[in-house]
Parts: C-alpha cells; structure tokens; sequence
C-alpha cells in the first residue's frame, strides 16, 4: 500500500507543481512590465490609450463620430478600449495581446480544484485497492 501513498503524493506534488506555475503566470501578468498602449476604432477616428494601471489616459474622438448613433458610438469606443487594454497588457506585442484572453487567477483556481479531485480519486482508488487486498488476505488465510 505504500507504492500506491507513493503515488498519490507524487500526483500531489505535481499537481501543487502546476498549480504553482500558473499562480507565477498570474503574477507576472499582474506585474511591472505592463505599458501603455492605443487601441483605435473607425479607422482611427477613435483613439483611446490605456495607461499601465489599465485607467485610460486619453481619448480622441473626431468630430464626425458625434454624428453616430449611441449604440454605434459605444460599440466602437468599446472595441478601442478593448483593443488598447489587451496591447498594454501585452506589453504592446499585437502577437502577445491574444494571450490576454487566458485568465491565469481563473486557470490558478481551476487547476487547484483539479489537484484536489484528483487526490480524492487516487485515496478513494487506493482505498478500494487495500478492501480488495483485505478480501483476498481474508480468503488465502
């Protein structure tokens, strides 16, 4: 039964390993190293830039876009701001903005979760295993 503890503290420490990983993923996205960066809208008739803290530092709106509805006006001011924010937290990479879609806290929390799943099912299995050991002892002897 010791191989199969063995096992089960293995899986653990691997888990906690993972686990780890992307609790430091999480950090660093959260860390220095952030900048700022403009997202633009309407073919540039809308600029928004989004300071390192991730508030909005400057806006420009040409005058024309004051002739949009509310609605549309708000759509693409939501897909400046949106575009800026993911620059900035890809430290103005355009490659390393689509990665601002994974949410490392969320993917931190998941990945416990999974860690602690899996130890449960690896005592429950290890359980079942000495029951039957114990049945088979029960019968030779």
């Amino acid at each position: 039964m010791s191989d199969l503890s063995s096992i089960i503290g293995d899986l653990d420490r691997l888990m906690e390993g993972a686990q780890r990983e992307a609790e430091q993923a999480r950090d660093r996205q959260q860390g220095p190293g952030l900048s700022d960066a403009s997202g633009t809208a309407l073919d540039g008739k809308i600029k928004i830039t989004v300071a390192a803290d991730g508030k909005v530092s400057q806006l420009s709106l040409a005058d024309d876009v004051m002739r949009l509805s509310a609605a549309e006006l708000a759509r693409e001011l939501m897909t400046a701001f949106n575009a800026a924010w993911a620059l900035s937290r890809a430290n103005g990479d355009p490659a390393g903005a689509a990665a601002v879609a994974v949410d490392p806290a969320a993917l931190a929390e998941r990945m416990k979760a999974l860690r602690e799943e899996s130890v449960q099912s690896m005592q429950r299995i290890t359980d079942s295993l000495a029951e039957v050991m114990r049945k088979i002892d029960r019968k030779v002897t």
